[in-house]
Parts: structure tokens; sequence; C-alpha cells
């Protein structure tokens, strides 16, 4: 697994993984929690555990459980904790776009979920050089580029922030649930 500096949150990333979830970058609250999307408010683990893809009800707790338990990792853009993410500078989007492309290249998920358009977009620009106003007309879903053999999707957020979005987003990843199948635990070589 790698981590990233001190003051946010690990990336949970490791070959063999079937999904790794892409946040924006941490929540102040989640980071001194040590835990992903660990804000209360925030509809992460309730959709998780609704959709099926973790195998069980799952909290912020959990994140470090389920690489092994469910293939299941957990990646950021960008790695420094914020109130908001546009306090987020533009060098640090373009760093953090690369850095997540390389870390995706060497680990090779079957899916990347990308929590956001805005997320997708920032990365496809920076990291895979896409046009903008390209990116601005995605739907919601399965993308058609590729990172190495990683697949990416693209789901609503699951901020506070973006809560007219919610139902959209538990649709989206019960889709999500059907493309990847069931939960299966990491086999080591």
């Amino acid at each position: 697994m790698t981590t990233s500096p001190a003051l946010t949150l690990p990336h949970y990333l490791q070959p063999g993984l079937r999904l790794v979830f892409i946040g924006y970058n941490p929540a102040i609250y989640s980071a001194e929690a040590g835990h992903y999307y660990a804000r209360p408010g925030n509809t992460f683990w309730r959709h998780l555990s609704q959709s099926g893809i973790a195998g069980r009800d799952v909290g912020p707790a959990d994140d470090h459980l389920l690489p092994a338990e469910a293939g299941i990792g957990f990646s950021d853009l960008c790695c420094r904790p914020t109130v908001r993410a546009e306090h987020l500078s533009r060098d640090e989007i373009i760093e953090g776009a690369h850095r997540l492309h390389a870390e995706l290249l060497e680990f090779q998920p079957d899916v990347a979920c990308f929590s956001g358009r805005g997320i997708y977009q920032l990365f496809g620009r920076h990291a895979l050089g896409l046009k903008a106003r390209e990116l601005a007309s995605r739907p919601y879903g399965e993308q058609p580029e590729r990172i190495g053999a990683t697949i990416p999707w693209v789901i609503p957020s699951s901020s506070g922030l973006a809560s007219k979005w919610h139902r959209e987003r538990l649709d989206w990843l019960h889709r999500l649930s059907d493309a990847i199948g069931p939960p299966h635990p990491r086999r080591d070589s």
C-alpha cells in the first residue's frame, strides 16, 4: 500500500483490486478522523452498503479492511486536506492528476470510480490530455478511455454539498455493482 504525506489519508492501493474509489481530496474532518468519507453527513458509506459492492454493511472504520475483504481501494486526486476542494491550487491539481495516473497504471485496479464529474474532468485534462469541452458533456458511468487496463467510471459525489444527486448516485452504484460483480477477497500470488 502507498501512503501520502502526514496530515492526510493513506492511499489504499495494491495489485489485484477490482475497484478504487477516487475523491477530490480529503476533507479536514476525514483526515483528522483517519478515515475516508468520515463526516456523518456524507452518504458514501450508506450508499456503498446499500449497493452491495462491499458485500456487507460498511462504515469509515472499514476503509483499511476493504482492499483484502472486497477488493476495494481508496485514493484522492489531491492529498492535501481542505475545507472545500476549490481551496486546492492549480499546481496541486496538476501534480495530483499525474500522481494518480501513475498509481493507477502501477496497481491496475479493474475499475477506477471517480466520485464526481469535476474530479474526472480535471484528471482527464491533466493526466490523459483530453479537451475540457469533450469532458464537459460526458454522462455518468463507464468512460471510453482506459488507464492501462483500468476502466474509469464517474458517479455523482457523495458530499453533502451534492445532496440533490444522492438518489442518482445510489442508482449509479447499483449499476457499477452489476458491472463488476460480487465482492471477492484478494488472492495474493
